[in-house]
């Protein structure tokens, strides 16, 4: 079992006019409040120290001593607390880049909206239709004497733009710095591949530098805390950066991978029958694969560390979503490309992964040999889809917060949902910004502390 002596959390913000280490300081300050219950932890310490990772001066790295028990035992590893910043990628927001994106969250088919977004779908429709009624019985039937004809136009022409500039105004700084952020990153066209491709090479290389640290900073494990449009930055960096560590591996003298044989062997509902088998023996596999969410969990930290001792560097082991927009990435994404042919094709990697139809595996034996013993092995590669093998997901949202919403709706049922219950307008998405704050009484700290496994 692979030794954790330290530890590294990356929180990705999301969208709007973020300022560098606002999220992370009331992130920490959150989980804290929480920890210190733990006389284990009453005594730890939180330091800011240079971010040794990051690629701008404007973020510190929040470092939280290690936890020791009363009988002198380790209860949880030195944690550092990183934030991956890319707002300063989204500048300079125009409608202009808004219409591909409104155009297909208005005029995609209510049957095809996600069930959480179809009651503000149907409320931003009636809107619209009532207002185009309204406009067009006050146009026919009003009845305006000449004077009042004669002096509108000059009313109209002072007040018209002072309330131009006041709903401008209010336009950009609660929608083009918001909902700006989503659509460019959703609509991969010219004017937004820029920014696109700027937040993801930023973000690659801050996690390939945070795994190759050499120095006493160096870490044995991270976990990725991402929330709402930066849950969506995050599932990139994860399947872009996986696709450059999954075949690495060294030599071993470990004989077998028996944790990635289970795991390969686990029901995944995304796959089609394996060749040569009917849909019977599909779904008796089912029946008899489709085990338990914790128990898969458990493989999944099992093969990681079995992935570790055949030279494979993958450090993250656990990736935490909060009022993710991702959840509905089958709506928000603008593409021609369906969604499920995306991950029939492992471009968008799902929990299970996968599997080859050949094989109805996710795992395949590497070129080279190995002896071990008075036999030769083969060490056993994940495929460039397969990140969710060795990487838990734990997604977490409220029930009043409907740009989160259930993962395994579209991403799997190896994934866990924790559906926290709130109250809000149906219109209005309650809770989405009080995740970790102190403030909120009904936040998800907990939730979020027992998801990290500090301690574990």
């Amino acid at each position: 079992m692979a030794t954790i002596n330290r530890q590294a959390v990356v929180v990705i913000h999301g969208m709007g006019e973020q300022r560098p280490m606002e999220t992370l300081r009331s992130f920490v300050s959150g989980i804290r409040s929480i920890m210190t219950e733990d006389d284990a932890e009453k005594k730890s310490t939180v330091r800011s120290k240079p971010d040794s990772v990051g690629d701008i001066y404007e973020t510190v790295r929040l470092s939280l001593d290690t936890a020791v028990n009363p009988d002198g035992t380790i209860k949880r590893p030195k944690t550092d607390f990183y934030e991956f910043y890319w707002a300063h990628n989204m500048r300079g927001n125009q409608f202009s880049h808004m219409v591909a994106w409104m155009h297909r969250l208005l005029f995609t088919w209510v049957a095809k909206v996600p069930p959480r977004l179809r009651s503000l779908w149907c409320t931003v429709w009636i809107m619209l239709v009532l207002s185009v009624l309204m406009t067009i019985y006050f146009t026919n039937s009003a009845r305006i004497e000449d004077w009042k004809k004669a002096l509108a136009p000059m009313l109209a022409a002072i007040a018209f733009p002072s309330l131009l500039a006041l709903v401008a105004s209010f336009a950009r700084s609660l929608f083009l710095n918001s909902a700006g952020d989503a659509a460019r990153y959703f609509t991969p066209v010219p004017d937004n591949i820029g920014e696109r491709s700027c937040i993801r090479q930023q973000g690659i290389a801050f996690l390939k530098k945070l795994h190759e640290l050499k120095t006493v900073e160096k870490v044995d494990r991270i976990i990725i805390v991402a929330h709402s449009l930066g849950t969506v930055v995050a599932y990139d960096l994860l399947r872009l950066l996986w696709t450059e560590y999954n075949t690495i591996y060294g030599t071993t003298t470990v004989p077998r991978q028996p944790n990635l044989l289970k795991i390969d062997r686990y029901y995944d509902e995304n796959s089609p029958p394996p060749e040569g088998r009917d849909q019977a023996f599909y779904n008796r596999l089912i029946e008899l694969e489709k085990g338990n969410l914790d128990a898969f969990r458990d493989l999944q930290k099992a093969c990681w560390q079995e992935q570790l001792t055949v030279g494979n560097p993958w450090l993250i082991t656990d990736f935490i979503t909060l009022g993710a927009a991702i959840n509905a990435a089958d709506y928000f994404m603008v593409t021609r490309e369906p969604m499920q042919e995306l991950i029939a094709q492992r471009e968008m990697p799902v929990c299970p992964p996968v599997k080859d139809r050949k094989d109805y595996a996710f795992s395949y034996k590497s070129g080279q040999s190995f002896p071990v013993g008075n036999k030769n092995y083969k060490v056993r590669l994940l495929h460039h889809g397969a990140l969710f093998a060795v990487t838990r997901w734990t997604n977490i949202y409220y029930s009043s917060d409907f740009v989160g919403g259930p993962m395994q709706r579209k991403f799997g049922g190896g994934i866990k949902d924790i559906m926290i219950p709130r109250k809000a307008p149906w219109f209005f998405p309650g809770g989405h910004t009080a995740y970790w704050e102190q403030k909120d009484k009904k936040n998800a700290l907990r939730e979020i502390l027992e998801a990290m496994q500090l301690d574990n």
